[in-house]
């Protein structure tokens, strides 16, 4: 029983510190991207847009929900934003008209740059003193044994 105990102890001490790391990612990278003018939706689809487009590939706008997981009528919403601040440009497909096509501008292409190295920065600072190798390899042990648990319980 001891045994049993311990575990979820160990349990709760975990979840709390993940969730309190989580807390703080999401505030940081909240506070950093409002230097930017954007929120986390925005920036993960201009950066859809961005690396999409270095693969010259046509980008639409349900490519864009189906890449980030974000349901096409948000996706539409935050493009209309992301359009209204010149960081995009929409217009239709010319082989369907049903497409939407996507182009990110050169301020928008500007944007995600800066952004992007401020954030990479702030990770640099944050994992200077972790063992990175050793945090990811138990992250995804745990995650191993999550997605087994999910099986289970889905079965």
């Amino acid at each position: 029983m001891e045994e049993s105990s311990n575990h979820s102890e160990n349990f709760d001490e975990i979840e709390y510190l993940i969730w309190r790391i989580f807390k703080y990612l999401q505030r940081a990278k909240h506070k950093l991207l409002e230097e930017y003018g954007l929120t986390s939706s925005q920036l993960e689809l201009l950066g859809a847009i961005y690396h999409i487009s270095k693969q010259d590939m046509e980008v639409t706008q349900i490519l864009l929900s189906q890449k980030t997981g974000i349901d096409p009528m948000t996706t539409s919403t935050i493009l209309r934003t992301l359009q209204k601040k010149g960081l995009i440009n929409r217009h239709e497909s010319k082989t369907d008209t049903r497409a939407r096509i996507v182009e990110v501008t050169d301020a928008g292409s500007d944007l995600f740059e800066k952004a992007t190295v401020k954030i990479k920065e702030g990770q640099a600072l944050l994992l200077k003193n972790i063992d990175c190798e050793a945090l990811k390899v138990q992250l995804q042990i745990l995650l191993q044994e999550m997605n087994i648990l999910k099986e289970i319980v889905n079965s």
